[in-house]
């Protein structure tokens, strides 16, 4: 099993760093664990070009799900996020995987207003956009409003 773990992680961390261009935004986990401590592929990668999302609640505190760490740098709501299944259905669904398109749609307009922008910058703007939590700073929720405000002032 460990060898299988190596292969798949060696293989995915290859691939990803092998394309600086493109941003990937990755889930943070719903193990409640710090994703350095507990291996989380890919979140405890540390890859210039991923973001990794953690997941809040519609209050803006972390759910009892998310996992966390160092490589968790932008939270979004990943909490009852309206969903829909096979056949179309709606469902509220929780977790970071409800989270992290958040990320990768606030990247996508951020690169509609400076197409030129590279991961790193879109990393830098989503993250001096995400407001503090007022307890716990170091935690960082989404604002898609503030950092598209910043794209557009450079």
């Amino acid at each position: 099993a460990r060898e299988m773990l190596a292969i798949l992680r060696d293989g995915l961390h290859e691939a990803l760093s092998s394309t600086p261009q493109i941003l990937y935004c990755v889930a943070a986990g719903n193990s409640d664990a710090d994703v350095e401590f507990e291996v989380s592929i890919p979140a405890d990668f540390d890859l210039a070009n991923m973001i990794v999302v953690g997941a809040v609640d519609q209050a803006g505190d972390p759910t009892d799900f998310t996992s966390s760490g160092r490589n968790v740098v932008v939270y979004a709501n990943g909490f009852e996020v309206e969903s829909r299944v096979p056949g179309g259905e709606p469902m509220a669904m929780s977790g970071t995987s409800m989270a992290s398109p958040q990320v990768t749609n606030l990247a996508g307009k951020l690169l509609a207003v400076a197409p030129d922008l590279a991961p790193a910058d879109l990393i830098r703007l989503i993250q001096e956009g995400a407001d503090p939590h007022p307890q716990r700073p170091e935690l960082r929720r989404l604002n898609p409003r503030r950092s598209v405000e910043l794209a557009r002032a450079q």
